[in-house]
């Protein structure tokens, strides 16, 4: 019953505080502790509370208005003096914020509910131990005795006296009954008015407490919502931050592959002409080489036949020797070079041969033949002493810029002096290593 009539108590002060407490600092509840059955809860500022009970289990539920926990743990264990265990949790939001603690309890149990300063307690009566009051039975009148009989009365006092005195007895006792009834009657009104007053004040508070309950669940709903929306948006920028990156890869891959295959095309045409020019070359090659023979061996029977035609002026010679004087021998003309003629050469072909780790320039005469080689930076000078161009086709330059070589153009043209010079235009200076094979003069250019 205390604790009844201290939750009346705070649901009839809460409406006169709501107003004063809207503008003030929140109450900063900052200790729920509990010790031998006494649950005590201290905050900045005295407590504007409101209390209520449930049952399955039993518990008691305590919401402190305009205030808010801070450093109070959710779960506070406890076991003891018929308590089970707390539990604290904030409602609500800045003016509307309400600190609850819900103390659980073995069974049943009375509390006592009292604030002292800022300090709220609550103590678990012992059974008994609540107070009861009790109305006292109403005193009547003695009766009179038995041996006192109407005559000794009326011999103490007049017959009209004692009648008056009857009547206005009589009167007094019917006006008290009716005092008092009234009274009962009108106390008993002002029990049930104050019964349905505090039913309603009570309702009202219930149906705030829902109102902020349902308040603060929207909140919780719309909060939950919001953040949901966020992480939906995330998600949804993401992927579609993580299809734009695929897409690019896709892309870059697309043109890799395509350059990937323009090189492979460029470098097989490029193989391609190689191959068609190595066919060239060894085609010209197998030509000259046939040439060479045909020359070789037409060169083989104007010996033998000129042999023949020495061995025949000879024997002539021998056979008139013994008519004639011995005739005087002519002398004649050494050559320049020991195993080269004096005669005049013939240039027969300029060529350009591109090999695996070099480019390769050859020229070929009739016989062997004198030269000299002179090299400044980007060109080659050979000159081809006592030397003519046989044909005209051989005047004709070679442009070999688009070969992967260091060599750009092969020149031959007739030179001063009876030579044929063959200027070889270079890309970038090089070295150059130059031999003579029988008929052929190479000259080799690294890569």
């Amino acid at each position: 019953m205390k604790a009844y009539a201290v939750a009346l108590l705070g649901w009839v002060l809460l409406p006169l505080f709501a107003f004063a407490q809207e503008k003030a600092a929140l109450n900063a509840i900052t200790r729920v502790t509990v010790s031998g059955g006494v649950v005590e809860i201290a905050g900045s500022q005295k407590p504007n509370f409101t209390t209520f009970t449930m049952t399955d289990p039993p518990r008691l539920v305590i919401d402190i208005s305009g205030a808010v926990l801070s450093g109070v743990p959710e779960e506070i264990p406890a076991r003891g003096f018929g308590v089970t265990g707390l539990r604290t949790a904030n409602y609500g939001s800045e003016a509307t914020s309400v600190a609850r603690v819900l103390i659980g309890y073995e069974r049943d149990v009375e509390t006592d509910i009292q604030v002292s300063g800022n300090v709220l307690s609550v103590k678990v009566l012992e059974e008994g131990g609540q107070a009861v009051a009790q109305a006292r039975p109403f005193e009547r009148e003695p009766a009179p005795a038995a041996g006192t009989a109407p005559e000794t009365q009326a011999e103490a006092t007049p017959p009209d006296t004692a009648q008056a005195q009857r009547e206005a007895q009589a009167q007094e006792a019917q006006r008290q009954a009716q005092e008092t009834a009234a009274a009962a009657e009108k106390q008993r009104q002002q029990e049930a008015e104050r019964l349905q007053a505090e039913a309603k004040r009570q309702a009202e508070t219930e149906a705030k407490q829902r109102e902020e309950t349902a308040r603060a669940q929207a909140d919780a709903r719309k909060a939950a919502e919001a953040e949901e929306k966020r992480r939906q948006a995330e998600e949804a920028q993401a992927k579609r931050q993580a299809e734009a990156e695929a897409k690019q890869r896709a892309q870059e891959d697309a043109r890799a592959q395509a350059d990937a295959r323009k090189a492979a095309q460029a470098e097989e045409k490029r193989r391609q002409a190689e191959e068609a020019q190595a066919k060239r070359q060894d085609e010209e090659e197998a030509r000259r080489r046939a040439q060479e023979d045909a020359r070789a061996q037409a060169d083989a029977r104007k010996t033998a036949q000129a042999e023949e035609r020495r061995r025949q002026e000879e024997a002539r010679a021998a056979r008139v020797a013994s008519a004639e004087p011995p005739a005087r021998p002519v002398e004649r003309e050494p050559a320049a070079t020991p195993g080269i003629s004096a005669r005049r050469k013939t240039l027969e072909i300029v060529g350009f041969q591109q090999r695996a780790s070099s480019s390769r320039v050859y020229i070929r005469t009739n016989e062997r033949v004198q030269y000299k080689v002179s090299q400044s930076d980007r060109e080659i000078i050979l000159e081809l002493e006592n030397t003519q161009i046989g044909k005209g086709n051989n005047t004709r330059a070679l442009d070999t810029s688009f070969f992967d070589t260091a060599v750009a153009r092969v020149d031959p043209v007739a030179g001063p002096d009876r030579s044929v010079r063959v200027s070889i235009r270079l890309k970038e200076p090089v070295s150059v290593q130059t031999r003579q094979e029988g008929n052929t003069i190479s000259l080799e250019f690294p890569r």
